[in-house]
């Protein structure tokens, strides 16, 4: 019986973990997705991209994936994790140099990555198997 016990205590901490990992990585990259949209909404209603405001959003950015990719690590891949930091980079190249249209389309393929790491992180049944 004491046996049983630990087992299912066992199976409730590790099940907590599981839930606290999928809530932070959610939140993580519901954040990123929100700043890139937000970022995206100056850059489109701009001319000039090369502005404080814009430069502000984007090293914003760039410091809150740096933070949150010290625990990100824990949960995907590094070259996942690097693939969003250089597109965060290449951003901000384009915003200092002004070039609004390569900007908006790397801006567009780095929200591509954080939605297809969203989806591939879900708790689903796939990812179990």
């Amino acid at each position: 019986m004491k046996k049983i016990l630990w087992v299912i205590i066992i199976f409730l901490v590790l099940f907590g973990i599981v839930i606290g990992e999928q809530v932070y990585v959610d939140n993580t990259l519901n954040t990123l997705i929100k700043n890139i949209d937000t970022l995206n909404a100056k850059i489109e209603n701009v001319t000039t991209i090369n502005t404080q405001e814009i430069n502000s959003i984007c090293e914003d950015l760039d410091v809150f994936w740096t933070e949150s990719e010290k625990i990100m690590c824990l949960f995907i891949s590094h070259n996942d994790l690097n693939r969003v930091g250089e597109q965060i980079k290449r951003v901000k190249s384009y915003i200092k140099s002004d070039k609004k249209d390569e900007c908006e389309c790397e801006i567009e393929t780095l929200k591509f990555y954080a939605e297809s790491y969203r989806h591939v992180m879900e708790i689903n049944i796939q990812n179990l198997l």
